[in-house]
């Protein structure tokens, strides 16, 4: 008996952990390697395939150490930048606009598409979090 539920739990847990495994450009959705070819051209380093619980998402990984996570479908919901600047042509004009006119001096390095809104990272450290139009909510 002791070996029976030994081995299903061994089971139950081996299915619950997630998986990865190594993905290459032409393997990602369609929507995720046109959006690397728009605004990361020329800077697929290598992505993985994660999947847990039968959910499915890529971490591609950039030659420039840019770090972006997509959804099965392809969708981005998170960009990392580590400390270099990230595009800007793909985020929403109202969140571009606050950081022009109240941190002029900073750059993004870092979004991420939330539920509600976006999470944006500037270079000085400081967080900020918009609504799902790009409006200002606060400083996090």
């Amino acid at each position: 008996m002791k070996t029976k539920l030994f081995f299903l739990f061994a089971f139950i847990t081996f299915n619950c952990m997630a998986q990865e495994v190594p993905v290459k450009f032409n393997e990602l959705p369609r929507v995720a390697q046109d959006f690397i070819n728009k605004y990361f051209p020329d800077n697929f380093h290598h992505g993985i395939k994660e999947v847990e619980s039968r959910k499915i998402t890529y971490t591609v990984f950039m030659n420039d150490d840019t770090e972006i996570e997509f959804t099965e479908a392809g969708r981005w919901t998170e960009i990392d930048g580590g400390n270099n600047k990230i595009p800007y042509t793909f985020i929403q004009k109202p969140i571009l606009d606050y950081i022009k006119q109240n941190y002029p001096k900073q750059f993004i390095t870092k979004i991420e598409l939330e539920q509600t809104g976006y999470d944006v990272e500037l270079d000085n450290g400081i967080d900020l979090e918009f609504d799902a139009s790009g409006l200002f909510i606060k400083v996090d």
